[in-house]
């Protein structure tokens, strides 16, 4: 089973040419698990969370920005997950050989 995850400190998802190259990366690497950390913004939606993966079929969780700072988006490509006060936990399990 290979799992491609992307894990990256963006400092900020709010300016347009950042999700532009955000975009590009998730879909040259078709990434099945995505974790944007830093985004500093304060809402965010799903018709943005889709418009960044590019499809739909997807879940995702956030962890809300504390005034000026944090923010945490996981993406993944329909996966079990777990939402706590300060961390996201996902549990993967390989199709093929139902590993945890």
């Amino acid at each position: 089973m290979t799992l491609r995850l992307l894990s990256w400190n963006v400092r900020g998802l709010n300016n347009p040419q950042k999700i532009e190259v955000c975009k590009n990366l998730l879909k040259e690497w078709k990434c099945d698990i995505v974790c944007f950390q830093e985004t500093k913004i304060s809402s965010i939606n799903v018709a943005f969370v889709w418009s960044l993966w590019g499809s739909p079929f997807i879940d995702w969780a956030i962890l809300d920005v504390v005034q000026t700072s944090g923010g945490v988006l996981l993406i993944w490509d329909k996966m079990d997950v777990i939402v706590g006060q300060f961390s996201i936990n996902v549990l993967l399990r390989g199709v093929v050989d139902d590993f945890v």
